[in-house]
């Protein structure tokens, strides 16, 4: 929103008005302060380009923040969270073969099988803006991670272990 000129959001219950404050909930919040980053720009006027078109992602700054989400998902540990991030069934593919998790439940429970350390050092040292886009969707790293927009929802559509 804006009053007076400021450009203000809100976040975690803090009201973010400048980039100045953007930058001091970096430390604290660091998702939240790259999405006040984006809406404190485009307040401002700036457009910026959607570098994910070709893979059918209507909103990049709604993109990168669902990335952040899912950085901090699987830094935690939050295996309920990750599922959440997760279009279904998920196709899974090693070796040559491909297998499907079907739904939540079974990937919580075969968490560790699928988020392996490879995938999940993949993700953490990805930044979103150097990801490889094309119109299969966005890639993590060496390819481990796809990513894509269904309906209105992000998610890892496949993993290659």
């Amino acid at each position: 929103m804006k009053h007076n000129g400021w450009s203000a959001v809100v976040f975690g219950g803090a009201l973010l008005m400048s980039p100045a404050i953007c930058l001091a909930a970096e430390t604290s919040h660091p998702v939240e302060a790259v999405v006040c980053y984006a809406i404190h720009r485009l307040g401002e006027g700036e457009q910026k380009p959607n570098r994910y078109e070709v893979a059918g992602i209507t909103n990049p700054v709604a993109f990168e923040a669902f990335f952040g989400q899912l950085q901090e998902a699987v830094k935690k540990g939050d295996k309920n969270e990750v599922a959440n991030h997760v279009k279904y069934p998920l196709r899974v593919n090693k070796e040559g073969a491909s297998r499907f998790v079907h739904g939540e439940k079974q990937f919580v429970t075969e968490y560790d099988l699928i988020m392996t350390e490879k995938v999940r050092e993949a993700l953490l040292h990805q930044n979103v803006t150097n990801t490889f886009v094309n119109d299969q969707g966005v890639m993590v790293g060496d390819g481990e991670l796809w990513l894509g927009q269904f309906g209105n929802k992000f998610s890892i559509f496949a993993i290659n272990l």
